[in-house]
């Protein structure tokens, strides 16, 4: 299986509602898996939200991207 995410990995995902930047929300992968239909596979995660809703969704398409990671200086900066 290929899939760029795996289980715990944090991400932004869209929940389909909106599209661009204000419509991606911080989630977590609680599934990983390949969608396989005829020759072709696909990369799929499934993205738990805070309010404990999941999206089934594409992991190499638009609606997923990889969180945010803060880099050296942002931690101080951040507590």
């Amino acid at each position: 299986m290929n899939t760029p995410y795996k289980v715990g990995d944090g991400v932004l995902a869209s929940r389909g509602e909106a599209e661009g930047d204000e419509g991606h929300e911080p989630g977590t992968v609680v599934d990983a898996y390949s969608l396989i239909i005829g020759e072709e596979e696909r990369p799929m995660v499934v993205v738990e939200f805070g309010d404990g809703q999941r999206a089934y969704l594409r992991a190499d398409g638009p609606e997923v991207r990889p969180a945010a990671e803060s880099g050296p200086g942002e931690e101080a900066a951040a507590s």
